[in-house]
């Protein structure tokens, strides 16, 4: 059936999505498309690619069972690892191939990353960047050799999705960079989004500027969230 919306509610509507009026003759429409796309990315749906989105590791519950799991489990602080990669001059690529292509090359490398890291949550952190996170329930690690391992498996993925006869020297090269991230004592999950966000863009930029001489960047961040004496946070 129906549903009408009233005046004020889609004033309210346009006020938080003024670019919806240039864009649509039912910018009310696209205005409630928008929020429902995002609210759906929060709680964990994949895009188009296969990719969760970034709102579900910083503002969902991405990390609940992870941080129940790790906590609970080991003593060292809560840890996972990550494959962070972009293919370079995504630009270019649409350029020369076409949009329809420049989407398949990204599904491609979501698709490779789910493959290679089975169990791993992937990611998109920005357009044409994703990470495989290795979280502990998918009770993998991160790895020195992994690097090259997984940037030569990227390109051999990619390149089955474009046309017949592209030159080697024309398939779109990958930026990997690998994370191990542990965070000491953290007060709760809701915490580990963003802290790990953060990490995740910090080792991209370093691996895409040459900026870091480490195979395997690691972090440590004691956060002191538990208080001697007091039962471990539940979630």
């Amino acid at each position: 059936m129906p549903y009408a919306i009233d005046d004020a509610t889609a004033t309210a509507l346009i006020a938080l999505h003024p670019w919806a009026v240039a864009r649509s003759p039912q910018p009310v429409q696209l205005a409630v498309e928008t929020l429902l796309e995002a609210e759906r990315a929060r709680r964990g749906q994949p895009d188009k690619l296969g990719a969760l989105q970034a709102l579900a590791l910083t503002q969902g519950s991405l990390l609940k069972e992870e941080f129940d799991l790790s906590t609970h489990a080991h003593h060292d602080g809560w840890k996972v690892g990550a494959v962070i990669t972009d293919v370079q001059g995504m630009i270019n690529v649409n350029a020369r191939f076409g949009f329809g292509v420049g989407d398949a090359v990204l599904k491609a490398t979501v698709e490779s990353l789910a493959a290679q890291y089975p169990g791993a949550k992937v990611v998109r952190i920005h357009p044409d960047a994703f990470a495989a996170l290795l979280t502990p329930t998918s009770q993998l690690t991160v790895q020195p050799e992994q690097k090259e391992a997984t940037r030569t498996r990227l390109a051999e993925d990619v390149a089955k999705v474009l046309p017949t006869g592209t030159a080697t020297q024309d398939v779109p090269q990958h930026t990997v960079a690998l994370l191990e991230l542990t965070v000491d004592q953290p007060s709760h999950w809701q915490v580990l989004g963003p802290l790990l966000w953060a990490e995740l863009e910090r080792a991209h930029v370093l691996e895409r500027q040459e900026r870091t001489t480490e195979v395997v960047q690691r972090r440590r961040i004691r956060l002191d969230g538990f208080v001697p004496g007091t039962p471990t946070p539940q979630g």
